[in-house]
């Protein structure tokens, strides 16, 4: 990737990440970010927009990637560090035998107990590093996929909140992708020819997020509304855990 181009999103996704940053205060000056870098599109875009914003230099902040290889630091991460060492930015990986733990488990709750292995892990990693602020990569789709899996199977209409204190470390976690759909992301990532490492999870496929997601797709083919809708729910009600809600009072 040459340096001329280096740097440059097309001007919707700029617009979106912008527009998240600044409706939830995400960056503030003098932090130090340390990015969740999974090796999939939704995070390698992030890094890529943070690293973006850190040259321009509107806002003084240091970035950092971390990586949770799942297989125990078994994976061949050599691609996705020549990225991340391209960008200028700090990397590190910590292996974790998540896939062996979810085996031994039996398949129950795959999904739940990964995120909050990957989570827990990443703000110990923030905190011992010396950063004060998560970046994780979840986009508009995941919002909403989140929103409609609480109220279908707890009841409850809520999602992840795009800026939030986690209450044991302190540190804040943000979702600048989270007004981008995740279509948007795939084709910046083609057309930016970001590498991308799979880690194949076999939970994947089967989860009650993949069965959301196609609900949500069927009823956006019925109108092209429904996930801008779902979002403006989340902006509007004042549910507990909305994004209503001011990010310091609530915990994740």
């Amino acid at each position: 990737m040459g340096d001329a181009r280096r740097f440059r999103l097309r001007k919707k996704i700029a617009k979106d990440i912008g527009r998240a940053i600044f409706d939830f205060s995400m960056i503030r000056e003098g932090d130090k970010i340390l990015v969740g870098l999974s090796g999939g599109k939704d995070s390698n875009l992030l890094l890529y927009a943070l690293c973006g914003m850190r040259r321009r230099g509107l806002v003084r902040f240091d970035v950092e990637a971390l990586t949770i290889d799942p297989a125990g630091g078994q994976s061949d991460l050599g691609r996705l560090r020549e990225y991340v060492e391209s960008l200028g930015a700090p990397f590190s990986v910590e292996g974790y035998p998540i896939f062996s733990i979810l085996e031994s488990r039996g398949g129950k709750s795959p999904c739940s107990l990964c995120a909050n292995i990957r989570r827990g892990m990443l703000a110990s990693a923030a905190r011992s590093r010396g950063c004060n602020v998560l970046a994780l990569g979840h986009h508009r789709d995941d919002a909403i996929e989140t929103a409609l899996m609480n109220l279908l199977y707890s009841g409850r209409f809520r999602s992840f909140h795009p800026h939030i204190a986690m209450s044991r470390s302190g540190v804040r976690v943000i979702r600048p992708l989270v007004y981008v759909p995740e279509r948007d992301i795939a084709e910046e990532n083609d057309s930016l020819a970001l590498p991308r490492i799979d880690f194949n999870c076999k939970y994947a496929a089967a989860s009650a997020r993949a069965r959301v997601k196609g609900l949500i797709r069927d009823l956006s083919g019925e109108s092209r509304d429904v996930p801008g809708s779902i979002v403006h729910a989340l902006k509007n009600c004042r549910e507990s855990g909305s994004w209503s809600e001011e990010a310091e009072h609530g915990f994740e």
